[in-house]
């Protein structure tokens, strides 16, 4: 706590005592709790936050009513929330009984979609409601807001607020960002309306203001209100910083705390909602210190914050006054206390790699399915595809780990591979009093991302290994590195489980002239001599990673793939982040050729005509996949006799930090 005195200093806000400056941001649908299979997994993830020790959890989106303002109609999901009693009105309480067990504010996320609720919101017979009349591409008829339409909104917004007070929450988040309805009235671009509500940002803000004071005059002074707004919106047209800070000036009386974030949903990472890897860590504190300038409401801010160093810093220079955590919560749930504790360097610190949100591997001859489920939707089929880490592998996974027996005794584990994947099973083998020893055929540990080393792009990444390394040197592992296992070791050691996490090699096709190339992992290395004109043969998510390490190294890179798009394997917030940065390098994608081979001076390429070039080049780098390394597999299986044995991530197939992470860990989980 003495290293981070700001970060951990209480304060009170509506007569509610905040324990320190960390909120959880809102994630997932409030309305989840409402189907028996994932209430049961979103309590658990909610509880696992609150008990991390932040001072704040709030309870994601929930629309005000489920007529008008839902995004998004699932079965079975509407409440009255007119009504403070019933099913409903229990399940939305117990989110709150579950946090403020835990000494932390119970907060929930309320909103009205406007133009967004759309026809998603299963009521084809009715118009949706939107600052100005018009009729979008696929025609839809959006009706301007009235009088009548405004009071009926600003009366609903105050019974949701009143519901979910008297369910037990100390307050609520106005949804005002990400292009819901306060976004819309506020932009310039989308209100065009030449009434009192349009026009100048005063106008402009008359409706949200509105609102905010009807459910300030039915909740009382006593209740903490929330308001979430972009700090700007970040597209053509669109509510600029300055506006918002105007804006926000004249909340005093009406919000207790001013959250913010940026953009809409519609373009998520192009407009900063969620930000990715390629930014800067908190993208939206300039944002949020300018709007901090302008009220003396407190200030919070959401957007790529993963570290207590950098949450403490910018609070102790006056930028914000509370840290808002979103996916760092994801990855690590414990943040608050380990920093709390001075354990810091036990944080796993988020990546930005998306996989939280839905960003799946795509198979080839498919479309990734919009569900984490084939079949009809539902609120567990949603909750499979979110939520999910890369470098947590507890995470939408909380019920069914807590549920899983304690082994029965203490077993000799031999885990093989030095991985991430291996370094998590030793990790978790250990943690569950096995006796372990982890084989390492190179002298460090790391496995592949021993490139993040001397990779910029990647400095998260390398935090989390370099984590990994500090976990296993922490436990009583018997670790052994420059040392092969092979058939003989393994009929000495005698372990009672094997683990195998021993990677893949990369793939190397018949490619005339393939022994003149350079692989891209070897590119990091810092003996690799690469000319200025380099030819990148692979556009996958690796490669393309690569060519941008290149560029930003002073190369000129054109990437060879034989698919019709670059990064065909990833899908999202993720394929739009590559996609964009191609672009900003300015490298050049040769889409739909084939290498067919590799020269002295760059690469002979194929298009679908059969047509072959020269694409010139000082140097050859190729990325085309790896190989599990399935026969060294086969052999240690063999080996290994009646042992129990789990194949982990690579060794299975070529895999992402995901499948190795998890699979490591559940392969520790499971040895009896």
């Amino acid at each position: 706590m003495d290293k981070f005195p700001h970060l951990f200093s209480p304060t009170k806000i509506a007569g509610k005592t905040y324990k320190n400056r960390i909120l959880c941001a809102p994630m997932l649908f409030g309305f989840y709790c409402m189907e028996k299979e994932a209430a049961e997994r979103v309590y658990k993830i909610t509880e696992d936050r609150a008990k991390g020790g932040v001072a704040e959890v709030v309870v994601g989106e929930v629309p005000i009513n489920f007529d008008d303002a839902a995004t998004a109609m699932i079965p079975n999901v509407d409440v009255d929330f007119s009504k403070t009693g019933g099913p409903g009105f229990e399940a939305y309480k117990k989110y709150a009984d579950i946090i403020k067990k835990y000494d932390a504010i119970a907060n929930v996320e309320i909103f009205h979609g406007g133009i967004m609720a759309g026809p998603m919101a299963g009521k084809s017979d009715k118009h949706i409601w939107g600052p100005v009349a018009s009729v979008t591409e696929n025609g839809t008829i959006i009706d301007a807001f009235d009088e009548e339409k405004m009071a009926k909104v600003c009366r609903d917004f105050a019974t949701c607020a009143n519901f979910m007070k008297a369910a037990g929450y100390d307050g609520v988040l106005i949804h005002g960002a990400h292009g819901y309805l306060f976004t819309q009235f506020l932009n310039p671009s989308i209100n065009r309306r030449t009434d009192e509500y349009g026009g100048s940002i005063e106008n402009r803000g008359r409706f949200p203001r509105a609102i905010l004071k009807t459910i300030r005059d039915k909740v009382g002074p006593d209740f903490i209100i929330q308001m979430r707004v972009n700090g700007a919106d970040m597209v053509e047209g669109g509510t600029t910083n300055e506006d918002v800070a105007e804006f926000c000036s004249t909340l005093d009386g009406l919000a207790d705390i001013i959250h913010i974030s940026s953009g809409f949903h519609q373009d998520s990472y192009r407009t900063h909602t969620f930000s990715s890897h390629y930014d800067p860590h908190g993208i939206n504190v300039e944002r949020a210190a300018n709007i901090k300038k302008k009220t003396n409401i407190p200030v919070t801010v959401v957007g790529g914050i993963n570290s207590p160093e950098y949450a403490e810093r910018i609070i102790a220079e006056g930028k914000v006054d509370f840290v808002s955590l979103g996916r760092q919560l994801i990855a690590d749930p414990e943040f608050a206390n380990k920093a709390r504790e001075g354990r810091e360097d036990e944080i796993r610190r988020c990546i930005r790699c998306y996989h939280c949100y839905g960003t799946r591997t795509r198979i080839p001859g498919t479309e990734p399915s919009p569900m984490g489920r084939p079949g009809p939707i539902t609120l567990s089929g949603m909750l499979d595809g979110v939520e999910n880490c890369s470098i947590n592998p507890r995470a939408n996974k909380e019920v069914i780990i807590d549920n899983m027996p304690a082994p029965k005794g203490s077993r000799n584990v031999l885990v093989i591979g030095g991985g991430p994947g291996g370094m998590q099973a030793a990790i978790t083998a250990a943690d569950r009093d096995h006796k372990v020893t982890l084989v390492e055929k190179e002298g460090s540990l790391g496995g592949v991302l021993r490139f993040t080393d001397n990779d910029a792009l990647k400095i998260d990444l390398k935090a989390f290994k370099d984590l990994l390394i500090r976990e296993v040197g922490r436990r009583n592992i018997n670790m052994l590195v420059n040392t092969k296992a092979t058939a003989e070791f393994l009929a000495e050691y005698k372990p009672d489980a094997l683990i195998l996490a021993i990677g893949a090699s990369p793939c190397t096709p018949s490619i005339p002239g393939l022994d003149m190339a350079i692989h891209a992992l070897d590119v990091y290395k810092e003996d690799c001599k690469i000319g200025k004109k380099v030819v990148m043969v692979g556009g996958g998510l690796a490669g393309c990673e690569t060519a941008f390490h290149l560029v930003d190294k002073g190369h000129e890179v054109t990437i060879v793939e034989m698919l019709d798009i670059l990064a065909y394997e990833i899908d999202g917030y993720s394929h739009d982040a590559i996609l964009d940065q191609v672009n900003k390098r300015n490298i050049v994608a040769r889409t739909g050729m084939k290498c067919v081979e590799i020269t002295p001076h760059g690469v002979k390429a194929e298009d679908a005509s059969g047509k072959v070039e020269l694409i010139e080049g000082d140097s050859v780098v190729y990325s085309l996949g790896m190989n599990a390394r399935r026969t060294e597999t086969e052999q240690l299986r063999a080996a290994a006799g009646g042992t129990t044995v789990f194949e982990v991530g690579d060794c299975v197939r070529g895999a992402k930090v995901y499948e190795a992470v998890s699979e490591g860990f559940m392969a520790a989980m499971k040895v009896a």
